[in-house]
């Protein structure tokens, strides 16, 4: 693989779309029947990621896309980065990890259980309602009206689900006026509802392996290393979207203004030139960072929360439980934007 080159701005460059390699070369590759980039490969997914000028955009062309306001961006992740200070993620951990302790202690062991709907979705829930500072009560009824936003994410190429998300955004955004913009309707978009779904996904990944369960159970210092691996084997998002603002350049491709790119996560974190047994899970990994969260300057600006969360829930599973085994196959659901367990039914055994 060619070393990560910067992306670069460039206002004249030749563009000549007969002369751009076919897919699975060394460089970025346009899908003309989709009419985007298309990039798998971790060094160009990076780039893409740390360019400026690739903003956050919409898996459908739009005849006049709209623009983000720098100044906008920067206010509001400055904003949610001084929400999410040490200290409060600190106090958060702690109440966090009396609910996981308190939900895992009941889980019956030896007993087939869904740990989507027994654990993963109801402890979300709870911290999802203490993050945005509203009633559990009303969280459990906000449940409800937000699944169509994580289903239009899962699936971003169907109208229709696009459009349902957009109903109940309208809805959902009266219920939280206060704090952060990115800890209002989306946080709890987030938090109840993705964050269950990265989880589950994570295990779903342990448990293809019953001596990795048990490995963890035993060694409790591998968890923070190894859930890392996890997230990288079974990421969400499994595609992002970018739309170029001005000319760029990306290693070696003239990438030109108003041009889409799908940034393809999964593969990426995949690349067995990037990664040593690419396709294997091994917990403890170390070194080469995972693009699950992004990177650069439209990296997620929770994820201190989300991995402080994920380590909170996923450390009292493993500590109480010695072994689980899958009961039955896995049901799986969502579409290119990501795939999530519907259902994870297991045997726990203490």
């Amino acid at each position: 693989m060619a070393p990560l080159e910067r992306a670069t701005t460039s206002s004249d460059a030749e563009d000549k779309r007969e002369d751009r390699p076919p897919r699975g070369t060394e460089q970025p590759a346009f899908d003309p029947g989709r009419q985007t980039w298309v990039l798998d490969r971790y060094a160009d997914v990076v780039a893409a990621f740390r360019c400026p000028h690739l903003v956050p955009g919409g898996a459908r062309a739009e005849p006049r896309p709209s623009l983000p306001d720098p100044a906008h961006s920067r206010r509001v992740r400055a904003e949610t980065r001084a929400a999410l200070s040490p200290e409060q993620l600190r106090i958060w951990r702690t109440h966090l990890c009396g609910v996981a302790n308190s939900s895992v202690n009941k889980l019956p062991a030896g007993a087939p259980l869904d740990l989507v709907t027994a654990y993963a979705q109801p402890v979300c829930l709870a911290f999802a309602a203490m993050v945005t500072g509203i009633d559990l009560k009303d969280a459990e009824s906000l449940f409800a009206i937000a699944l169509p936003i994580s289903e239009s994410a899962a699936d971003p190429f169907d109208p229709a689900l696009k459009e349902r998300a957009r109903e109940a955004t309208t809805q959902l955004r009266p219920w939280f006026s206060s704090g952060p913009e990115l800890l209002r309707d989306s946080g709890f978009v987030a938090l109840a509802l993705t964050l269950p779904r990265l989880l589950t996904n994570a295990w779903a990944a342990l448990l293809e392996s019953r001596a990795s369960w048990a490995e963890l159970h035993r060694n409790p210092a591998l968890l923070e290393c190894g859930l890392e691996e996890l997230l990288r084997h079974v990421p969400l998002p499994s595609v992002l979207f970018r739309t170029a603002i001005q000319d760029v350049e990306l290693n070696g491709r003239h990438i030109r203004r108003g041009e889409r790119m799908v940034l393809e996560i999964e593969k990426a974190n995949h690349d067995p030139d990037q990664f040593d047994r690419a396709n294997e899970v091994d917990l403890a990994r170390r070194g080469d960072q995972h693009l699950t969260f992004g990177v650069g300057p439209h990296s997620c600006v929770g994820a201190g929360l989300i991995r402080m969360a994920a380590l909170a829930i996923t450390a009292p599973l493993l500590q109480r439980f010695s072994a689980a085994d899958v009961a039955g196959d896995v049901e799986w659901a969502g579409g290119p934007g990501f795939r999530f367990c519907k259902s994870l039914w297991v045997l726990l055994h203490e």
